[in-house]
């Protein structure tokens, strides 16, 4: 069956490839105006775009690996609370825990900006904070290599804030690895609106630039913890 954008989507969206990496192929709509779609920055998205894009998902030109073919994932927008949507202007803010035999090792929160297109992905733009892991509390954010006290976009301060359902991002990212029987992973938590804390997806290979916003080493955290690395 053809995929027709305009039977099959919501007024908002989420469209992802299903093997891809580094926020690469990502296409958000945050509402509709007449027949088209909304982006975050206000672009405009007709029913014939966002056919073509989910069509290169599917021939695999988003693709992290040499598999030719992949498939697109449509998913509902999730709202993000209020507390941590209004540190940017649009897009849905997300963590990033770093985890190993069930205890979190370190976090960060990764926001949207305009240069990102509403994405929070550090790759493209996006802000990446360095999160305590025993107040829930933001030390240090950087855009590119650009260290922020504020977001360049809104202007709120982001040193200081205080993630919300802390406690609760703690206790989802540590079951994680153990639930899926992976020793050290990657989890990005999203925290909705209504429903708190969510887990976006568990990765085996996360990226380690959250050392850098963190200023800290996960070999010194691992070795904290009293692993071997003989």
């Amino acid at each position: 069956m053809q995929f027709d954008p305009v039977k099959t989507l919501p007024d908002a969206w989420a469209i992802k490839p299903g093997r891809g990496s580094q926020g690469d192929g990502i296409l958000l709509a945050v509402g509709k105006k007449g027949n088209n779609w909304v982006k975050g920055s206000g672009t405009e998205l007709t029913p014939d775009d966002v056919y073509n894009h989910v069509r290169r998902i599917v021939d695999g030109q988003f693709s992290g690996d040499s598999v030719a073919e992949d498939q697109a994932l449509i998913e509902p927008l999730i709202r993000a609370d209020p507390a941590i949507a209004g540190l940017c202007d649009d897009g849905l803010p997300d963590i990033r825990m770093i985890c190993l035999h069930g205890e979190p090792l370190m976090g960060m929160l990764r926001l949207p900006t305009n240069e990102s297109d509403g994405k929070a992905n550090l790759h493209q733009g996006g802000i990446g904070a360095g999160v305590a892991l025993d107040t829930g509390r933001i030390t240090r954010a950087l855009q590119g290599k650009t260290e922020l006290t504020h977001h360049p976009d809104t202007g709120t301060q982001l040193i200081g804030f205080e993630i919300p359902g802390w406690d609760r991002i703690l206790e989802l990212s540590a079951k994680c690895g153990p639930a899926i029987g992976l020793g050290y992973c990657g989890v990005d938590i999203v925290v909705d609106e209504f429903e708190g804390p969510l887990i976006l997806e568990v990765n085996a290979h996360p990226g380690i630039e959250i050392q850098n916003i963190n200023l800290r080493g996960l070999r010194g955290a691992m070795a904290l913890m009293g692993e071997n690395f003989k």
